[in-house]
């Protein structure tokens, strides 16, 4: 073997084994900066199931899944009297650490794959792109009962106007979530919320996840509508002068 390709060799197994370094484990996680003990005990959790020791290791529930038949559908729709394309910017451009905390549920934490970081509850992130995972902490029984989960933004899709939301791996539940809009003939937006879900028990999910799913979501876009209008308001003023 010559000089030159013994020296490759090493420089490709040092910075492979530097990369491999650098990349954010469970361990680099803050836990302090997340007020919530069960996010907090659902990251321990996910590991040990996921059996991973980096955040960029963490897999979808549907990776790789093509037929969501067997999975439990549900849709909702919501309709904004504002334009598609300024409801579509106010969706896409909203900090998720914002826009996912309301009355129902708080953003715990964003994991960012491409940037391979996370940003806790204070942090601010300029809008939701593909491979951001969101630890969320949910209220239920009017915040009797708090309810860890995970999803990661799979698809932001401008043309569209799609928002899907896969479920993370190790979790009580497989499935995902699709945000579509669509104009409607008076000229305003039409939100259609559909949703896959499969976690094994019949009950759960026939019954109990379109319950206080469905309570979780109306939050959700209940606040965002709120956030179209002040921002169209806001447009008008600075319009006027």
């Amino acid at each position: 073997m010559s000089l030159t390709h013994t020296t490759l060799s090493l420089f490709f197994v040092l910075f492979i084994g530097n990369v491999s370094h650098a990349q954010l484990s469970y361990s680099d996680i803050d836990m302090d900066a997340i007020p919530f003990r069960k996010v907090r005990s659902y990251l321990d959790q996910q590991q040990q199931n996921a059996h991973i020791e980096h955040l960029a290791d963490l897999k979808t529930s549907c990776d790789g899944m093509h037929d969501l038949g067997d999975f439990f559908a549900y849709k909702k729709t919501y309709r904004v009297k504002a334009e598609k394309w300024k409801v579509w910017e106010t969706y896409k451009n909203a900090s998720p650490t914002q826009s996912w905390t309301n009355r129902k549920s708080t953003c715990a934490m964003v994991y960012e794959r491409n940037k391979d970081r996370v940003v806790y509850p204070e942090g601010k992130i300029e809008g939701i792109e593909q491979g951001q995972v969101l630890f969320m902490d949910l209220k239920l029984i009017k915040g009797l009962y708090h309810l860890a989960t995970a999803f990661e933004i799979t698809k932001v899709e401008d043309e569209l106007g799609v928002i899907q939301i896969d479920y993370t791996e190790a979790g009580l539940n497989q499935g995902m979530q699709v945000i579509r809009m669509m104009d409607t003939e008076d000229g305003y937006t039409l939100i259609e919320h559909a949703s896959f879900i499969r976690s094994g028990h019949q009950v759960r999910d026939r019954y109990l996840y379109p319950f206080f799913h469905n309570k979780l979501i109306n939050a959700f876009h209940r606040k965002m509508r709120r956030m179209v209008y002040d921002e169209s308001m806001l447009m008008k003023d600075q319009a006027l002068r």
